[in-house]
Formats: structure tokens, sequence, C-alpha cells
């Protein structure tokens, strides 16, 4: 079955590129410039994870695993934090918040699928 991931970034160049690194490992993507526009196309869409920027306007990737994790239909879903801060004590208080991962951008082809592919594969997340 195909998997569909919902690319949340307020760069267009940068969810261009995830996109299409996702696209050529057999992904469909969906995107979104920020956390709610991602919410839209999360309750308008069929989506098996979220990769999203940290920061962004209107509603940053802080608040979007917040959203998502309060939400009874989402709470399970894989949601990964692409983002250039590297900030340790960041990293933990996202993850603690329900990031299932925290990569670093830039990121190369291999290693984004890499994480994407072993997440999808770890938290066996079947969308409603």
């Amino acid at each position: 079955m195909v998997k569909y991931i919902l690319v949340v970034d307020d760069c267009m160049t940068t969810r261009k590129i995830v996109s299409l690194y996702l696209s050529n490992a057999g992904y469909k993507t969906i995107t979104a410039c920020n956390g709610v526009e991602a919410i839209e196309k999360l309750v308008s869409s069929a989506v098996d994870m979220i990769v999203s920027d940290l920061n962004m306007p209107q509603m940053d990737g802080a608040a979007l695993i917040e959203w998502v994790r309060s939400n009874s239909s989402y709470r399970n879903l894989p949601l990964v934090i692409l983002t250039t801060e590297n900030d340790i004590l960041r990293k933990t208080e996202l993850i603690q918040k329900g990031a299932n991962a925290f990569l670093p951008k830039p990121i190369s082809k291999d290693k984004l699928v890499g994480e994407i592919t072993r997440i999808l594969e770890e938290c066996n997340y079947v969308r409603s």
C-alpha cells in the first residue's frame, strides 16, 4: 500500500525537494506551508505521516505536534521534525511532546528516506 506523507514547510523550495526525495522513493506527498494549512490538509486527506519544519508563520511545528497529539484521530500518526535548529534541549522538548524524530536540515535523500521508512515500519500506524 502506498504511504501518503504530509510535508509542511514555509519554504517552497524545501517542500519541493523533500517531496521529490519522497516521491522518488515511492511515497505520495501532500504539501502545506504552515501548521494551519497542515491541519486543513490532514482532516481532508488520508495521511500516514507528517514531516514538518519547526519555525513557520501562523502555526509552528511545536504547535502542530501538540494539536496532532491532542486529537484522538491522529494521536498515533508518525510526525517528524525537519529543521535547521540543533539545540539539544529543544530536540528533547519536541520528542517529549510527541515528535517521532528530529532531523537536521540540510538532509540527504538517503538519510531522509531511510529515517522515514524506519519510522513508518516501527510505528505501524493505520490511517482511518
